[in-house]
């Protein structure tokens, strides 16, 4: 499936609807190869632009994960700071605690209520537009502290009212594997979206 493809696949209207498709877990993966991040990201823009016209009336949203756990990390307190102001001062002398620290937060559910109650407030919005899309990326640059199937696991209760569509610069055979490279674990729950 090409990225013009997808477009028409969440432009249909039997797919638009979130109660349609797989209903336990209503989320998608776009599986596509490492070296078209760029252009990735700009089609997603352009797709989420397309779906937003008149003739389809679909507000998409788009959540960077990477983006979203620095802005979590900026937010959370620590002391007399902040999370993400803490580490940077102690990631030189204490480079394994504050490792350890983020591979906790990146699964902490207050993390993953931030990401929830972001999206809830955007479905809340009312206009005269459909919502049937949350648009993940930034996987890429949040590895290794956000695995996509763990972190799929964990999010997985909070995906209501919306398909999750997730896009992985990657490979997807037996097992997924971020840029080609590094071995994830399965996600079978997921729908794969592959482009080849």
């Amino acid at each position: 499936m090409t990225i013009s493809e997808l477009y028409d696949k969440l432009a249909d209207d039997g797919f638009k609807d979130f109660e349609t498709g797989n209903l336990f877990f209503p989320a998608y993966m776009y599986v596509y190869k490492a070296e078209e991040e760029y252009h990735i990201n700009q089609e997603i823009e352009d797709i989420k632009n397309r779906l937003h016209r008149p003739t389809n009336y679909l507000d998409v949203m788009i959540l960077d994960i990477y983006e979203e756990f620095l802005e979590y990390l900026k937010q959370a307190k620590m002391a007399k700071t902040n999370k993400f102001e803490f580490y940077m001062q102690r990631e030189k002398d204490k480079q394994d605690a504050v490792e350890k620290s983020l591979f906790k937060d990146a699964y902490d559910p207050k993390f993953l209520e931030y990401l929830n109650t972001k999206i809830k407030k955007h479905l809340a919005i009312e206009d005269n537009f459909q919502r049937s899309y949350v648009f993940l990326k930034g996987f890429g640059n949040a590895f290794p502290y956000i695995r996509t199937s763990r972190f799929f696991n964990n999010f997985e209760k909070y995906v209501k009212g919306y398909k999750l569509i997730m896009f992985y610069p990657g490979e997807a055979k037996e097992y997924y594997s971020l840029f080609g490279l590094l071995k994830d674990e399965n996600l079978y729950r997921a729908i794969k979206l592959i482009n080849e």
